[in-house]
C-alpha cells in the first residue's frame, strides 16, 4: 500500500520541468474531469443523479479509479456511484501535494464542485480506508456510512526499506514518524505545477482478468506507456505522521453509531516474516487490527470475503456490491421512521 517503489518498477527519469506527452498515444479519462480550482481530478461516475445517499470510492496507494470499475456499473444500478482519482493519480491532474488530509480536502471539494452532494456513504480500499475515515471524522454531517474494503489500520506493519541495510524490513509504519504534518491549502492553484517523470513498470499478473478489454488496455497505458509524473519535494503522504496521531488519538476518529462494515480478505498470501516480524505473527496483527477498526462504529459488522486476497473489489465484487447495498438500504430505512 505504502510507497509506488513497492509496487512499481522505476526505470528511470524521462524528463523535467512542464512534460508534454505528444509523443504517447493517449487514452482519454473513461470520466469527467472536474475542475477543482485551478486543476482537475478525474471521477468515474456511474447511476448519476439517483435518490438516496451516493457513495463515495477511495482508491489504495498505487491503484487508481478504474480499479473500482467491477464494482461501479454495479452500484450506480442502485445509487449514484464515484470513484476519485486522487490528484496527481490515474487522470487527475497534480495539485497541493500528497499528504492524507490534502486528499481528504480536495476530495470534499471535488465532490462538491461536481455538485455530487451528501450524504455520502465511504467505501475505501487498503489506504482508501485511511481517508475514508479521515473524511468522515472531518465532514461527519455529510458521512452516513462507511464500509472498508481490506482497509488500512494505522498500527499497520509493512515491509520498509533500511537506508542503512539496504534491505526491506517488516516494520510498523507510524513508528517511523519524524516530520511534521503540513496544513491543508485550500487556496486555488495559481498554475500548473511543474513535473519531473519516470517510465514505471507494473506486471499486473492475472489480476486484470475480470475487467474488459479496454479497461486493460487503460490500466497497461497508465502503468506502462506514459510516462508517472510526479513534483517534485511534493509525493510525502504523511502517513507516518498521520497514522501516529490516529493511534495515539484512536477514541477521537470514530463515527458514532453511522453503520460501518469492515470486509476482510480471507485468502491472503500468507507473508514471510524477519527477524522483526515472522510471517505468523503479521497474519496475526493483521487479523486482530481488521477485528479492531469495528470500534470505530457502535454499528459495526465484519465480512470475511473467503475467496478474496487484498484486492476483495477485484476478486469478489459482487461482495462489496452486495454490503454497499445492505447500507443504503439500512440508511433508507432509517431515514423513514
Amino acid at each position: 500500500m505504502k510507497t509506488k517503489n513497492i509496487i512499481l518498477y522505476f526505470v528511470v527519469i524521462a524528463c523535467s520541468g512542464v512534460c508534454t506527452w505528444a509523443q504517447v498515444p493517449e487514452y482519454p479519462p473513461p470520466g469527467e474531469l472536474v475542475d477543482n480550482g485551478g486543476y482537475k481530478i478525474h471521477l468515474m461516475i456511474q447511476g448519476k443523479d439517483k435518490q438516496g445517499p451516493n457513495v463515495i470510492f477511495f482508491h489504495g496507494a498505487g491503484d487508481i479509479a478504474l480499479n473500482w470499475n467491477l464494482v461501479l456499473p454495479e452500484v450506480g444500478k442502485f445509487a449514484t456511484a464515484v470513484a476519485i482519482d486522487q490528484n496527481g493519480e490515474g487522470w487527475s491532474e497534480h495539485g497541493h501535494g500528497q499528504s492524507l488530509y490534502q486528499q481528504v480536502y480536495d476530495s470534499y471539494q471535488v465532490l462538491k464542485n461536481a455538485k455530487i452532494n451528501p450524504p455520502y456513504i465511504l467505501v475505501g480500499h487498503s489506504l482508501g480506508g485511511i481517508i475514508a475515515n479521515l473524511f468522515a471524522v472531518e465532514y461527519p454531517d455529510e458521512t452516513a456510512g462507511v464500509v472498508m474494503v481490506d482497509a488500512t489500520h494505522p498500527d499497520v506493519v509493512l515491509q520498509i526499506y533500511n537506508r542503512d541495510t539496504k534491505e526491506m524490513e517488516w516494520k510498523k509504519l507510524r513508528l517511523m514518524a519524524n516530520e511534521s504534518i503540513p496544513p491543508v491549502n485550500t487556496e486555488p492553484l495559481s498554475s500548473p505545477k511543474e513535473v519531473s517523470s519516470f517510465q514505471a513498470r507494473k506486471d499486473f499478473g492475472d489480476m486484470l482478468g475480470k475487467f474488459s478489454e479496454k479497461d486493460q488496455e487503460r490500466f497497461n497505458w497508465i502503468y506502462n506507456v506514459r510516462p508517472w509524473t510526479y513534483v517534485k519535494g511534493q509525493g510525502n503522504t504523511y502517513e507516518a505522521e498521520i497514522f501516529q496521531k490516529m493511534y495515539e488519538n484512536y477514541d477521537q476518529y470514530g463515527f458514532g453509531d453511522r453503520p460501518l462494515i469492515v470486509l476482510t480478505g480471507g485468502n491472503k498470501e500468507i507473508r514471510e516474516g524477519d527477524d522483526n516480524w515472522t510471517g505468523e505473527q503479521l497474519q496475526k496483527h493483521s487479523a486482530s487490527l481488521q477485528k479492531e477498526l469495528l470500534n470505530l462504529s457502535s454499528n459495526s459488522r465484519q465480512v470475511m470475503a473467503d475467496k478474496s486476497g487484498h484486492h476483495i473489489h477485484i476478486d469478489q465484487p459482487e461482495l462489496v456490491v452486495s454490503s454497499i447495498e445492505e447500507m443504503v438500504k439500512e440508511i433508507e430505512a432509517a431515514g423513514e421512521k
